[in-house]
């Protein structure tokens, strides 16, 4: 049996949430995170995975009305509008009584890396420090596919931890950046030697350093000179507790280390799996799952959790107003490059299509466009 499929008891992805770089409480000069409150109906959710696609936000399967909600990227105010495919974000709202839909109230996303490419070999590249894997899943903007980038580029990435010592990540999405890109961005586990703060093979700097121990999550953003990091800001990345002890959380992410056969990390978070029926595969680092639970303290206990596989996290649905038109093969929807050149189309026709006409688009990521399989044109 295939190990991304054997396991625990399967259950569809379309029924819940997910992710692992683990829900972000700030600290420092990070900026205050969006705060995280009980919602006024329904079951009160926090999701954290790579959005899937748009018309609603759509993470691990469920699609949240994201017509009220509070947007914030990297820190910044943002728009609906302005999130991606492959972003990995964190969704607060109310779950319907029907759980692939949902109300967000508050998405947030946050990049783990920025900075200028010092290393690239088949399936991963080297920035500020990180080791990130990438694959068939990831997607790009400003290059075609992985095998664009080059020594010396400036990106963002946005993914998934991987490694239990926090310098391996897995790109959900990889952006090239303008040559005037200032400022790095690193996330991982804080080493100390005296009094000297490290992180990924980083000497850290400034009063931000100072306080941070041995062991911590973060993710900083500064000035880099040589191998050392002038921080300016930085933010603790761990489970808000207390604040989601009124909520479903549903969270994606890699196994990063098996602590015995009901116990293991999801990228920094520790699962009991004790409540789930008993695997007949152990879960091996690695995978990439999804699990849903409780929080109690900095334990996930887990009601349910979900293996993926390749196909599905290949898959994107958009539905939105065609925003760029030069063919069939050619044309952009959310800030997506599309080509339906091979797609099913199940309503509409073709010559319909232009700026301004509302689509529904299903297809695979391939590097930074997504292959449509279906297309239906509103009317």
């Amino acid at each position: 049996m295939n190990q991304r499929t054997a396991g625990y008891t399967l259950i569809t992805r379309r029924n819940w949430l997910a992710l692992a770089v683990s829900a972000l409480a700030g600290c420092g000069g990070g900026g205050a995170g969006l705060a995280l409150s009980p919602g006024t109906g329904g079951t009160g959710i926090f999701a954290q995975g790579a959005i899937a696609g748009f018309g609603s936000v759509i993470v691990n399967g469920i699609k949240f009305d994201d017509v009220g909600a509070v947007v914030q990227i990297d820190g910044a105010a943002a728009n609906s509008l302005d999130l991606r495919l492959g972003m990995v974000a964190s969704v607060q709202g109310q779950r319907s009584a029907d759980t692939t839909l949902g109300i967000a109230s508050q998405i947030e996303v946050w990049s783990i890396a920025q900075g200028w490419v010092t290393q690239v070999q088949a399936g991963q590249f080297v920035v500020a420090g990180m080791t990130i894997q990438t694959n068939s899943a990831t997607l790009y903007d400003g290059i075609g596919s992985a095998s664009g980038l080059a020594t010396g580029q400036p990106v963002t990435v946005w993914g998934l931890q991987a490694g239990a010592d926090g310098s391996r990540w897995v790109a959900t999405r990889v952006a090239v950046l303008p040559n005037t890109v200032s400022k790095v961005v690193s996330t991982g586990l804080v080493t100390v030697m005296g009094a000297q703060r490290s992180l990924n093979g980083l000497s850290m700097s400034g009063a931000m350093a100072a306080g941070m121990t041995a062991g911590q999550l973060v993710r900083v953003k500064g000035v880099l000179s040589g191998a050392n990091l002038q921080v300016e800001e930085s933010r603790v990345l761990q489970l808000p507790s207390d604040a989601l002890s009124q909520h479903e959380v549903e969270m994606e992410g890699v196994v990063t280390q098996v602590l015995s056969p009901t116990r293991f990390m999801l990228g920094n978070i520790e699962v009991d799996s004790s409540a789930v029926s008993s695997p007949t595969t152990p879960i091996t680092t690695g995978l990439r799952i999804e699990v849903r639970g409780t929080v109690q303290g900095q334990l996930l206990k887990a009601t349910a959790v979900v293996f993926e596989s390749e196909q599905k996290l290949d898959e994107a649905e958009i539905e939105g107003q065609i925003e760029q038109f030069t063919s069939l093969a050619n044309f952009v929807v959310r800030g997506q490059r599309c080509d339906a050149t091979g797609a099913t189309i199940a309503k509409g026709k073709t010559g319909d299509l232009k700026v301004g006409v509302k689509v529904k688009v299903n297809g695979t990521k391939a590097g930074d466009v997504l292959l449509v399989t279906s297309l239906e044109i509103d009317d």
